[in-house]
């Protein structure tokens, strides 16, 4: 079976002509078309139509100079038709222009016209062509900013960088090099390094400089130091690097001249070989020295080490004692131990022990085992005396020959343990006496309660029996140890309860100068720096001043210790100020600040981020109680960041107020209150004294908790209240002041009656100067207190009205 060619059909061809050349004309990446003699459109790639966005039956017979690939200014269309006119005389120009894409932006494009001719050469049509020349454009402009950086780049190196051709002629160089030459780049370009008329020949270099040219033309890397001047009078000297740069195929394409002035570099190599050289010969003279001075070093170190003030033992690789100091001798003869028994004995043969933490033997450890690092140990003599040690130890350590034997340091510290044994038995013993004046406190008022009972019965009968009854002996008797009683609670309240001394009206900014002034010196020798910043208008205010410095003292100290243990800043501030009825005082300072979970215990007593012997933690404690004590507030202030800022505040007083003595002697009571309203909640209590007043013309009812004095009150007007501070449901301070909102007048009216309780009396703080009739109470205690005060003031019934009363009835 054969098989024939098929012949070609041209016919078909010539029909799919057209066809054929569109789908080339499409293959273009380049707009291009086809236009007659007169510009008009005939075809458009699909490049060219995907350009503009338009279709071939749009652009079809379209004038060229207005279709949308040309701009359609006047100055545009005259420049296309003149393309036409040159296109139809046979040339081929080309026109940088742009064109708005479909997208409407403008994109740069090449234009240019071609003709076409037929087999006569006869122009027959036009080809426009356009290139889009965006991406072009941008290559070139990075090449540019490219190049531009990399000139910079070669400008600023601090060496001199040429470009040469293959036979080392310059080609381009680094401005460094051209301000060295003193030359322009047009000047240097085409010359050789060693040709450059403003240099001084080489000093016999000129030959092999020119070696390691032609070596680097063949590939070879070369270097080169030469000396060279531009002047007269100065040489220098240059390190030539010449460097083959070869191009993708391997060939030599430039060569990299690299010229750095080491001038400085060699004139210090030629001073080290000549200090060398010195040093050589000193050399020689110290090694001898060096031999006598190691046998006076010796025996230097031996005498440091004896004459250490600390006990110091070696041992060898066994655990056993080859030497020990002075010191340590001693403390061995202490213990019983001769000198001339000690060497070659383990630490436990010389009884020397392990402690643990409360310094007794430690039994958990493995005999004679030697730890690395800080320990206790215990010194005995096997009877009662013992000494406590803290030992560091160590290893001796020989070059080539490891660990050979160690080295223990032993600190004795028995009398600080037992200075810290006796301030922990006190802290101890203070705090047992802390926790007795809480029970002496609350007790003190149940047993003052009674006591009072007890008192005013034991007077009520001896009013009521014969002076020498023995009834009268027993009731005497019974009062006297009531009082004796009385004085024995009273003398136990005042050595658990610490009272608040006596206070005048003080200038807080008089007290912060006083207290920065004294440690104003060591501030500054330290670099911390004081900032007072005080109102000159400040308002007195009532304190007492030694307490007070104390806390502005607390607060200085606190901020320079965590200046200085933080390094952190170096000012503190002082600030005064008047606010309403207030005297705020601000402490900052620009440390490091309080950590955030630190600030909720900040004044805990006993709190402290200070290492073990450097604070107590009880310096803002003591300034919260003083504070406090002088009716203030002290707070941290949440916005310092960073540093710290307390916030205090004092209440004020008006600089003509001074403190008035309240007693008033009166020699005969002239005015007694009417009625009077006991409120207290120990019922024989408020019987006995019911009992007193009536004795003395006074009608008394009694309550006995806040709210049923209220009831009392809403019915019935008192000329005095009686009133208890401490009571169930609602006690004195909070029914004095409901009485505050209330009926603001009644307080005016309350004498306050307490057991002497130091909770009680700290409550009174908060509270203006109201009298306190302390219990137990006897018939002398209120006639005492109704002569000595302001009975006007309480009282709206005077006695001779009770009496004019009386005698018209």
């Amino acid at each position: 079976m054969s098989h024939h060619k098929k012949p070609l059909n041209l016919t078909t061809i010539a029909d799919n002509l057209q066809q054929l050349m569109a789908y080339a004309f499409d293959q273009m990446d380049t707009m291009a078309g086809i236009i007659d003699k007169d510009g008009n459109l005939i075809y458009a790639n699909q490049s060219a139509l995907k350009a503009v966005g338009r279709t071939q039956d749009q652009i079809r017979n379209c004038s060229f100079r207005d279709s949308p690939w040309r701009n359609q200014t006047p100055e545009a269309k005259k420049l296309t038709d003149e393309m036409i006119e040159k296109a139809c005389k046979g040339e081929s120009p080309i026109l940088k222009d742009s064109l708005v894409d479909s997208d409407g932006r403008i994109t740069p494009v090449i234009f240019s016209i071609s003709p076409i001719r037929d087999d006569n050469g006869e122009i027959i049509a036009l080809v426009p062509e356009g290139k889009i020349i965006s991406d072009l454009m941008m290559l070139q402009k990075n090449l540019e900013r490219e190049r531009w950086e990399i000139q910079q780049w070669i400008d600023s190196m601090g060496s001199f960088v040429a470009k040469c051709n293959p036979d080392g002629k310059i080609v381009a160089c680094n401005q460094p090099l051209l301000s060295l030459l003193q030359l322009s780049l047009e000047t240097a370009q085409g010359q050789y390094i060693c040709d450059l008329t403003r240099l001084r020949p080489f000093k016999n270099n000129r030959g092999s400089l020119q070696k390691i040219v032609l070596g680097a033309k063949n590939g070879t890397k070369g270097s080169l130091e030469v000396d060279f001047s531009k002047d007269q009078e100065n040489d220098r000297s240059f390190l030539f690097n010449v460097n083959p740069i070869r191009d993708p195929l391997g060939e030599i394409s430039f060569l990299a001249l690299e010229i750095t002035d080491i001038s400085e570099q060699v004139r210090l190599r030629e001073l080290t070989l000549k200090r060398e050289k010195e040093y050589s010969k000193r050399l020689e003279k110290e090694v001898a020295k060096t031999k006598e001075r190691l046998k006076k070093t010796e025996q230097f170190y031996k005498n440091l080490i004896d004459a250490n003030p600390t006990g110091i033992i070696f041992l060898n690789h066994n655990d056993c004692v080859i030497y020990l100091n002075p010191k340590m001798e001693l403390f061995f003869e202490k213990v019983g131990i001769a000198k001339d028994l000690i060497i070659g004995k383990s630490l436990s043969q010389l009884n020397m022990y392990p402690a643990d933490q409360f310094w007794r033997r430690d039994l958990t450890e493995i005999r004679d085992t030697i730890i690395f690092g800080q320990r206790r140990m215990i010194l005995s003599n096997n009877c009662s005396e013992f000494y406590y040690l803290e030992v560091s130890s160590g290893p001796i350590k020989i070059p080539d020959s490891g660990i050979k034997g160690k080295v223990i340091v032993v600190n004795d510290v028995t009398d600080r343990i037992k200075m810290e044994t006796e301030l922990l038995n006190a802290r101890i013993l203070a705090e047992k006496m802390s926790s007795l004046g809480l029970l002496v406190s609350g007790v003190a008022h149940e047993l003052n309660n009674p006591l009072t009972s007890i008192l005013g019965c034991a007077e009520h009968l001896m009013e009521d029996q014969p002076n020498d009854s023995d009834a009268a002996e027993a009731v005497k008797i019974i009062a006297k140890d009531a009082r004796r009683a009385s004085r024995i609670v009273r003398d136990l309240l005042n050595v658990s309860y610490s009272k608040r001394s006596m206070e005048t009206a003080i200038c807080l900014n008089d007290i912060i100068e006083y207290t920065v002034n004294m440690r104003i010196g060591e501030l500054r020798k330290k670099g911390i720096r004081i900032i007072l910043d005080l109102c000159k208008e400040i308002k007195p205010i009532y304190g007492d001043s030694a307490q007070l410095q104390q806390v502005i003292s607390n607060f200085l100290q606190n901020a320079v210790d965590a200046i200085k243990e933080s390094g952190i800043g170096d000012q503190i501030i002082f600030r005064t100020q008047n606010q309403d009825e207030w005297v705020i005082m601000e402490i900052k300072d620009n440390g490091p600040g309080i950590p955030e979970e630190n600030r909720s215990k900040l004044f805990d007593p006993f709190f402290t981020t200070k290492p073990p012997g450097k604070g107590t933690g009880l310096g803002l404690s003591i300034n919260y109680s003083i504070i406090h004590r002088h009716t203030g507030s002290i707070s941290l202030a949440q916005d310092e960041q960073p540093g710290t800022r307390f916030i205090a505040k004092f209440p004020s007083v008006d600089s003509h107020e001074v403190p008035v003595e309240k007693v008033v002697h009166i020699d005969n009571i002239k005015y007694l209150p009417a009625n009077i309203l006991i409120v207290d909640d120990e019922k024989s209590f408020c019987i006995s004294l019911s009992k007193y007043l009536l004795k003395l013309g006074c009608h008394a009812d009694i309550a006995f908790n806040g709210l049923m004095a209220i009831d009392k009150l809403n019915k019935k007007t008192y000329d005095l209240i009686l009133l208890d501070l401490k009571m169930p449901v609602m006690d004195g301070i909070e029914l004095y002041q409901y009485l505050m909102k209330a009926w603001p007048k009644l307080t005016e009216k309350v004498i306050l009656m307490s057991g002497f309780s130091g909770i009680e009396i700290e409550k009174t703080s908060r509270l203006p100067n109201i009298p306190i009739l302390h219990k137990p109470i006897s018939v002398k205690n209120l006639f005492d207190l109704f002569s000595t005060i302001h009975i006007k003031s309480f009282f709206q019934q005077e006695l001779k009205g009770n009496e004019a009363k009386n005698s018209s009835d």
